[in-house]
C-alpha cells in the first residue's frame, strides 16, 4: 500500500450490523443458559410414573429441551450471519432480549399469581413484543389460550398447575 492510499474506515452500517449480530450471539447464550437451567430443573419433579407422557416431567422436558435446540439454533444463525450490511436491513436484537427477559419474570410470577393469570399475561406480552398491535385481539387469544391450556393439563392429562391468587 503507498503513502498516498487510505485505509478505508468502516461504515456506519456495518458497525451497526456487527453490533446487532454480538447481540445476538449473546441474547442466543444467555437463551442456551437458561433453557439448560430449567432442563436441569426438570429432572427435580418427583414423579412415579418417570418420563411418561402422562407424567408431570413430559411436557417440561419437551418444552425446555426444544428451547435449548432453537437457543443453539439461533447461536448458530448469529455465528454464521454476515459481518456486513445487507441492502434489505437487518434484524432487531430486542426481540429475543425481550422474550428472555418475559420467561425469566414468567418463572418468578407462575407461582404467586397462578397459571392462568401468568400465562395470559405472558402470551399477551409475547404478542406484543413480536409486533401485534390489536389490543383487544391479544387480550382475547391470550385468555382463551390460556384457559385452553389450563383445562387440557388439569383435566386431561391430571397435571396440578400453579393456583396463585385465583385458587382454581
Amino acid at each position: 500500500m503507498s503513502a498516498t492510499e487510505e485505509v478505508e474506515a468502516p461504515k456506519a452500517a456495518d458497525v451497526e450490523v456487527e453490533a446487532s449480530r454480538l447481540v445476538r450471539i449473546i441474547a442466543a447464550i444467555v437463551l442456551i443458559v437458561l433453557s439448560a437451567t430449567f432442563l436441569v430443573g426438570v429432572f427435580d419433579i418427583r414423579s412415579p410414573k418417570g418420563f411418561d407422557p402422562a407424567g408431570p416431567r413430559f411436557f417440561p422436558l419437551l418444552v425446555t429441551t426444544a428451547w435449548l435446540l432453537f437457543s443453539i439454533g439461533y447461536l448458530i444463525e448469529g455465528l454464521r450471519a454476515p459481518k456486513t450490511a445487507k441492502a434489505d436491513g437487518d434484524r432487531s436484537w430486542f426481540e429475543p432480549v425481550a422474550l428472555s427477559a418475559l420467561l425469566v419474570l414468567y418463572a418468578l410470577l407462575v407461582v404467586p399469581l397462578g397459571y392462568l393469570i401468568a400465562t395470559a399475561l405472558l402470551f399477551f406480552a409475547v404478542a406484543r413484543v413480536l409486533g401485534s398491535r390489536q389490543l383487544v385481539r391479544d387480550v382475547v387469544v391470550a385468555v382463551v389460550l390460556a384457559i385452553v391450556v389450563y383445562v387440557a393439563f388439569t383435566r386431561f392429562l391430571d397435571i396440578s398447575l400453579p393456583e396463585g391468587v385465583l385458587g382454581l
